[in-house]
Order: C-alpha cells, then sequence, then structure tokens
C-alpha cells in the first residue's frame, strides 16, 4: 500500500517532466517600430517569411517579445479594417541648444542615440546640453519612418494668436543639412467666428531628420504633438509576384507543365511570362500534396503578347476561387505544348501581422516551426478599444522587418517523434495493480474462511 501512495504522489512530477519545451522557430526577424506608445502594430510580411512557414495557414508565423514570450498577434489580408495602414503617425520631437535660435547660425548638432537608432538627447556642437527654457528651434526625428512622407502635422496650445516663419532643412546624418524649403509660416490667427490655422508643412520623402530654424522673433512655440502624414498612394498594397520554373511532365497521358512554390503566398492572380505565347488556352490547377486531386484555379484563357509599334499583352488572371497556398501548381494547353517552358508568375498582396505592444521590447518575428501554434485573439475587439482611446482615425503603426537572423534552422521543421504517454501507461498499470490487489485480497479471504 505504501508503495501504491508513492506512485501516486509521482505522478504530478511525472506529468510536469513530460510538459513540452518552447516551440522552436527556423528564422527570426527583429522588427523596428516606426514610433513609441503606439499601443499596436503592424508588419508587412515579407517573400522570406512565406519560404520559412511549414503551415498553409501560417499558425508558425508568431511575435515575441524581448525575453522569447509571445504578444497578442493576429494575421489579416490586406484590405481588412484591422489590417488598414496609418496615414498620421505620432514622431519624437527636439528642442535645439540655443545657438540654433538664430537664421544665420550653422552650427551643428550632435545627438545620443538610442535603440534602433531614435534620438534620445540632441547636444550643440560643443557638447554643451539644451539650455532650460523655451526654445524656438526644434528637430523633427523621421528615422523611424520608411515609408513615403508627405507632410509634418503639429498639434499646439490653442487659444493664443501666433505666427512663426521657419527655415527648413533636412539631413540624413545629423551633420551635413540641406535647405528644404526657404521659409514656412504656421499660422493660428481668429477674428470672431472666423480662424485662419495652418498647423502642416509639406515635407521631402527619405528624409530621417527635419530641423525648423525660426526666421523671426516669434515666441516658441507650444508644441505638445508631431506627427507625419503619409503618402495615401504609396500605402496602398500592390502586387508582389513570384516566378516559378516549371518542367514538362506526362501524367496519365495528359502533358503539362509542373511548377513548385517555395512560399505560402496566398496567390489570387496568375500570368506567364515567356518570349512569345503560344497559341492556345491555358488551365491553371494546383495542389497541396503529390497525392492529392488537382484543383482548377484559373482559365482556359488565351495568352498572347503582341510585339510591334504598340505592344500589348494578355492581363494577368484572377483565380477562380479564394486565394491559394498550394505548393504544385500545374499548366496545361488544349492544343499541343511548346517547346519552350513558360515561367508561371503567381500574383499575391502580402498579408499583415497585426500585434500588440505587450510585454518587453524589443519584438522579434519568427517562423517556420512543426509544432508552434499562434494563440487565437479577438484582435478586431483589441485594436476597436484602442481606437476608442486614441481618436477614430487611429490605426496600428507601423513596423519593418530588420534582416533574418537564424533560430533551429531547418531541423525546427522536422516533426518530432510522438513522445510515449507514460502517464496513460502508468495510470493503467496503476488500475491493473489495483485490481489484482483486490483479487488477492478477496482470495485470501476465501481461503481463510472456517469451515462450516
Amino acid at each position: 500500500m505504501k508503495k501504491f501512495l508513492m506512485l501516486l504522489g509521482l505522478l504530478p512530477l511525472m506529468a510536469a517532466a513530460q510538459a513540452p519545451a518552447p516551440a522552436p522557430y527556423a528564422k527570426r526577424w527583429p522588427l523596428v517600430l516606426s514610433g513609441e506608445q503606439a499601443g499596436a502594430y503592424r508588419v508587412v510580411l515579407a517573400p522570406e517569411v512565406y519560404a520559412t512557414t511549414a503551415w498553409p495557414d501560417l499558425r508558425d508565423v508568431d511575435v515575441l517579445d524581448a525575453h522569447g514570450k509571445p504578444v497578442a498577434a493576429a494575421l489579416f489580408g490586406p484590405e481588412q479594417p484591422t489590417a488598414l495602414p496609418a496615414r498620421r503617425i505620432v514622431v519624437p520631437w527636439f528642442p535645439l541648444p540655443a545657438s540654433m535660435q538664430d537664421a544665420g547660425t550653422s552650427s551643428r548638432v550632435s545627438a545620443q542615440f538610442g535603440e534602433n537608432g531614435r534620438i534620445v538627447r540632441i547636444e550643440a556642437d560643443t557638447g554643451a546640453a539644451t539650455g532650460a527654457g523655451p526654445s524656438r528651434a526644434f528637430l523633427v526625428d523621421l528615422s523611424g519612418i520608411r515609408d513615403r512622407a508627405e507632410a509634418l502635422e503639429f498639434t499646439w496650445d490653442t487659444g493664443t494668436p501666433r505666427e512663426a516663419s521657419y527655415r527648413v532643412e533636412g539631413s540624413h546624418d545629423l551633420q551635413a543639412w540641406d535647405v528644404v524649403q526657404d521659409r514656412v509660416t504656421l499660422v493660428e490667427l481668429q477674428r470672431g467666428a472666423q480662424r485662419l490655422l495652418r498647423d502642416d508643412v509639406p515635407i521631402q520623402s527619405g528624409l530621417r531628420y527635419v530641423r525648423f530654424v525660426p526666421l523671426d522673433a516669434s515666441p516658441a512655440l507650444p508644441i505638445r504633438e508631431v506627427r507625419v502624414r503619409l503618402d495615401a498612394v504609396h500605402l496602398q498594397q500592390a502586387v508582389q509576384w513570384s516566378e516559378l520554373q516549371g518542367k514538362r511532365v506526362s501524367e496519365q497521358g495528359v502533358d503539362a507543365f509542373i511548377y513548385e512554390n517555395t512560399g505560402r503566398h496566398p496567390v489570387a492572380f496568375a500570368d506567364l511570362a515567356m518570349e512569345d505565347y503560344a497559341v492556345g488556352e491555358w488551365t491553371l490547377e494546383s495542389r497541396d500534396a503529390t497525392d492529392a486531386p488537382w484543383r482548377l484555379r484559373a482559365g482556359p484563357w488565351v495568352a498572347y503578347r503582341v510585339g510591334g509599334d504598340r505592344p500589348s499583352a494578355s492581363p494577368a488572371q484572377p483565380l477562380a476561387s479564394e486565394p491559394a497556398r498550394d505548393r504544385y501548381w500545374r499548366l496545361r494547353n488544349r492544343s499541343a505544348l511548346p517547346d519552350q517552358v513558360p515561367t508561371l508568375r503567381l500574383g499575391y498582396r502580402p498579408e499583415v501581422m497585426v500585434f500588440l505592444a505587450q510585454g518587453t521590447p524589443p519584438y522579434a518575428l519568427v517562423a517556420g516551426s512543426a509544432t508552434a501554434r499562434r494563440a487565437v485573439v479577438p484582435m478586431p475587439a483589441l485594436v476597436d478599444a484602442l481606437r476608442r482611446d486614441r481618436g477614430e482615425d487611429w490605426q496600428p503603426a507601423p513596423a519593418y522587418l530588420s534582416p533574418a537572423s537564424a533560430l533551429a534552422g531547418d531541423a525546427a521543421l522536422i516533426a518530432p517523434p510522438t513522445p510515449r504517454d507514460w502517464k496513460t501507461w502508468l495510470l493503467w498499470g496503476l488500475l491493473v495493480l489495483g485490481a489484482a490487489l483486490v483479487a488477492a485480497f478477496a482470495f485470501s479471504l476465501l481461503r481463510s474462511r472456517p469451515p462450516a
């Protein structure tokens, strides 16, 4: 009986020993955030992510914090409301030292940088820290923005008429500065019910730093927030293409070209690329395993290319069904196949991973695991809750993928052998042992029964 109780006490310890370890991933992409305190971010998946994932539904694509713990994240199509890009992003700004107050000053500034290259402190070229009191010159840090900027928008304390003129300068390294605009004026004037307000400044795209040098003796602008407005046309998600090289095969009397896609792209369009399209009707099919049946995806359609003074070509064909992530694709022609194998172009719009700023930054996107599965979270409801706090036009801020680094590599894509369920076997053993003890006890009672 004591041995029986000891085995029962070992069950929790054995269960803890069999608890699964954190799932390994093949690759890791550090994330660069466009701004701090955004609450939520969106990152567009790169082709390398699609080529690393092990599952058609991208269940092994996740976001981890600095300690390797997953944060709340969900995958969306680029057209879904939760994943739409933000048009305006809050960016950091800094008052400049007193040496930069005069319009004719050409002094350089130096900066102390934190993580991801962001400015955390501005100093004059003499090494003196920024002086106390209001500063009229200021610098805007755009180093975290990789999208095409259109303008800077300012928010300041309202109620006081003001007018301030600046010379706008841009730089890529805080050392060499170029004049972007000779003179801009920020204005807030009011007369009765009429109000004149100009709180934005158009800027060139590609600048990392923008500084405003005062051209008059107006008081310092009481700035509360600076936002960069992004180009709406540039934010539209363009179709990306994956080009596949095929080979001629004959299966069950059917001649076709077979292609293998190396990534799990959400394919929505198909096109052909060759020097001269062969006349005929093409049909495109796909499947995810070599023993699965083929499914019709596009066609039949006539692909053509016409040269001359006004060259033209057939348009890309949309898939007849929802976007497909199949691994194998088959191209057939109703007539005889041409000698040249055409290049199959598969078009897709990259998906967006939206995640919350939980845990400890910096964050990283991981992919490629045979055992990992991203947790299911109600991300649309979470984003709506943040939008109610931050404004109706708020959207998750962009985050950008840095170059990938290998973690477990291809070993993470191999499913581990099914572990033996020691707990179940032990419970069955204990039940059999208990039944044997009960039978032995009953047999001993029968043997010790007194004679009639």
